[in-house]
């Protein structure tokens, strides 16, 4: 495929625009996160080195590539909104042009994006991620308070606790329970008032407990102030923060949702929605170019304005469809896969009919 002049001129327009619509909105975003944060990093003792060139260079990247559908959306209703303006597509368009090859140069230009999206991830964003979050739980937030918490954290092993306090690293009313290898005979259990683990390693530490041992004919109590022992999970996997995800590559991310359906977790459908976003979220960057071409080729009496106006119009509707499907995959049951595709769906069939009634 040969690249005429008309094609480089709109991809150079598109990527070049692209480019400066995400360098502003990130910076506007880090100027207001920074405003909201910045009590908090000083008070933990954040080198400024390690805010700038550490959390919010990787900030940078993780929001950028999260919203770039959004971002090369602006971006197309404003480059071409400009195009419209200057009565520069109607010239194109009479000299022969038809609107489906002058569609072209900005399909290439998604392309790129979305192959670039795909990439980054997939395998560049989960490092990323990892540096940025390690940065949070360091300087600025620990692990969330927990409620009410109950999972399978190994086979036959089911555990309760009351609450989690982040501050003390304690957890409130634990209480284990072991049964046999089919679920129907309970073999084991034990409580504590407060118990104390490791966030990396087994290792619990247990205050005021009692264990008892079911027995055939009776049951083996046992009753102490405190004790040490090693079980088969850690405290970082009852407080695991859900978005922790985001530094976990395909491979990591498959391994732990497997994990996950095996303990029963109720989390599973947000690992799943996470999982399905990676591919959903960039193709969505060529039906929303589609949409922003349709709304922004023809000259308007608003003009710029009331382009972008309709462009956030479509972006709100988007983002709100999102919000509603992943949660009726994580709260009623709807099926995960579905939950991130289908506002694409829905949109892509938006994008053709306003592709056919676009002036031509």
């Amino acid at each position: 495929m040969i690249l005429t002049k008309l094609d480089k001129y709109i991809i150079k327009k598109f990527l070049g625009t692209f480019v400066f619509i995400m360098v502003l909105l990130m910076s506007i975003s880090m100027i207001f996160d920074l405003s909201e944060k910045l009590n908090d990093f000083l008070l933990e003792g954040a080198p400024w080195s390690e805010i700038f060139f550490t959390y919010y260079s990787n900030f940078f990247i993780f929001y950028g590539f999260q919203f770039i559908y959004l971002i090369n959306f602006i971006s197309v209703i404003w480059f071409t909104s400009k195009l419209a303006g200057n009565s520069e597509i109607i010239p194109i368009l009479s000299a022969g042009v038809s609107f489906q090859r002058f569609l072209r140069p900005y399909f290439i230009s998604s392309a790129i994006l979305v192959v670039v999206t795909i990439l980054m991830t997939n395998y560049v964003l989960p490092e990323s991620n990892k540096k940025r979050l390690a940065f949070e739980t360091m300087y600025y937030r620990n692990y969330e308070s927990r409620l009410n918490e109950r999972a399978v954290v190994a086979e036959g092993e089911v555990l309760y606790f009351r609450q989690y306090e982040p501050k003390s690293n304690e957890v409130r009313n634990f209480y284990l329970q072991k049964w046999n290898d089919t679920w129907d005979s309970l073999e084991y259990e034990m409580e504590s008032i407060v118990a104390k683990g490791d966030s990396l390693s087994n290792f619990w530490h247990f205050d005021r407990y009692t264990i008892r041992r079911i027995g055939p004919f009776h049951d083996n109590l046992q009753f102490g102030k405190n004790c040490d022992t090693t079980l088969n999970f850690s405290m970082g996997d009852l407080v695991f923060k859900t978005n922790v995800i985001e530094s976990m590559n395909n491979r990591e991310l498959n391994e732990f949702i497997e994990k996950e359906k095996a303990k029963g977790s109720d989390k599973v459908p947000r690992y799943l929605i996470e999982k399905y976003k990676r591919l959903a979220s960039p193709f969505a960057i060529f039906i929303l170019t589609l949409i922003g071409v349709s709304v922004s080729s023809k000259k308007v009496r608003g003009g710029l304005g009331l382009n972008i106006a309709i462009g956030l119009v479509f972006a709100m509707l988007y983002i709100f469809s999102m919000q509603i499907t992943t949660v009726a995959a994580i709260k009623v049951g709807f099926t995960p896969f579905l939950a991130v595709w289908l506002p694409n769906i829905i949109f892509g069939i938006i994008a053709v009919i306003m592709y056919r009634i676009a002036p031509k």
